[in-house]
């Protein structure tokens, strides 16, 4: 896959939403190779898995996740419950039945985007950015904070609360990815990505 080549609209959508097949290599009894395949799940699913389990374990512990990746995880699904439901009525959505599943909201969201250039484009940095985002909650480890203010809201610094403890962190990070790398603001959810990420250079370092 080329590094700094961006996904599609369809890519994005599909990487979010639909469990995909993943070759498994192993060998037999007499040792020779057998490839099986499993269905790997879906950027969505990976991420209700990481705080359906412990949201509600409630004060006796037990096997969840820790409770800052849980809280995370729910706080973004939230956020992309908001927008497409919000994208689902206002594009003319009409099916009730489909407006409870996020997945058919996301579909439509996309297919509807296709209509114009301006929405397309639109709909393609939000969905990879959530990708990106998901991404980034499992391996947050490269995740890089940057030093400078969101050009689009004017803040370095936000406030979040984790483990009862308000915490203050900083509104600009990146993460390298083989799709090429991410940047976003924690505190306005501004993304940029491809040859955006020129634009948000200006305005910051990376923090050493």
């Amino acid at each position: 896959m080329n590094d700094n080549k961006p996904l599609t609209l369809d890519a994005a959508v599909s990487l979010l939403t639909r469990n995909t097949p993943q070759s498994v290599k192993t060998e037999d009894a007499e040792g020779s190779p057998v490839t099986t395949f499993k269905m790997w799940p879906s950027l969505l699913g990976q991420l209700r898995a990481a705080f359906q389990p412990s949201m509600g374990a409630g004060s006796g512990g037990g096997s969840g996740r820790p409770a800052p990746l849980a809280l995370n995880a729910f706080d973004l699904m939230r956020r992309i419950e908001s927008v497409s439901t919000h994208q689902y009525w206002t594009l003319g959505g009409t099916s009730r039945l489909d407006a409870t599943s996020l997945e058919k909201r996301i579909w439509f969201w996309a297919t509807k985007a296709l209509a114009t250039p301006a929405a397309e484009k639109e709909a393609t940095q939000m969905i990879t950015g959530w990708c990106m985002d998901i991404e980034a909650l499992f391996n947050p480890e490269h995740r890089i904070e940057l030093r400078g203010k969101c050009p689009e809201c004017g803040w370095a610094y936000y406030l979040v609360e984790e483990e009862g403890e308000i915490i203050r962190k900083r509104t600009l990070t990146a993460v390298p990815h083989e799709r090429g790398t991410f940047a976003s603001c924690g505190y306005c959810k501004a993304s940029w990505s491809g040859y955006r990420l020129h634009d948000l250079a200006d305005h910051v370092t990376r923090v050493s």
